[in-house]
This record gives C-alpha cells, sequence and structure tokens, in this order.
C-alpha cells in the first residue's frame, strides 16, 4: 500500500490529462508545505521577537539597536521562506497541456 503523502511518478503513457491532475496534485502539496512554513516562521518569530523584547528590557538596553539579535533570525529566516515560495511558484503547473519541448517537437514534425 503507498504512503498517503508519498507521490507515484506517471508513467510517460498515461494521458495528459491524468499528468496535469498529477502536476497540480503535487504542486498544491508544495504550496501546502509553504503555507505551513510561513505559519512556523510567523508564529516563532513572534516568540523570538519578545523573548528580546523582555530580554532587552530587563537589561535596560531596548532602545540600543545592536541589542536587537532577533533582526537576524527574521532576516535569515525570512530568506529562506522567500526562497521557498519562489520554488512553489517556479513549480506551479504550466496551462498547457503539453511542454514545450514537445510543442517544438511537434512543430518539427509537422514541417
Amino acid at each position: 500500500m503507498t504512503h498517503p503523502d508519498r507521490i507515484p511518478h506517471p508513467p510517460a503513457d498515461r494521458p495528459a490529462e491524468d499528468q496535469r491532475v498529477e502536476s497540480a496534485r503535487r504542486y498544491v502539496q508544495q504550496l501546502r508545505a509553504f503555507y505551513v512554513h510561513t505559519g512556523v516562521f510567523a508564529g516563532s518569530m513572534m516568540i523570538i521577537v519578545l523573548v528580546n523584547l523582555a530580554t532587552n528590557a530587563a537589561a535596560g538596553i531596548a532602545g540600543e539597536w545592536r541589542a536587537w539579535w532577533s533582526a537576524w533570525a527574521l532576516i535569515s529566516w525570512g530568506f529562506g521562506v522567500a526562497v521557498h515560495g519562489l520554488v512553489v511558484l517556479l513549480n506551479r503547473p504550466s496551462r498547457s497541456s503539453s511542454t514545450w519541448e514537445q510543442r517544438q517537437i511537434d512543430k518539427e514534425l509537422s514541417r
């Protein structure tokens, strides 16, 4: 039995519509993973900033920019989330039923 999170690769002889559905299904799973990543980022960053604020306030250095170490976590992890979003966006399935390569092959064969 196949694990529900694992998606088998479609065979090459399946109809184009089945391949499009499979591609869309993979995209939705990637999008869901991105949403989870973004949610964990937002929740964790709230906690990190609050801890940073509390420690800075207790030390009396809340006004010093160098005391805000949470900015480094925000910048670096935020960059990771942005790259993840870009990867998901670039992996969006195309609306056409055939790939660029297949269209070029068809064009050559029709000559």
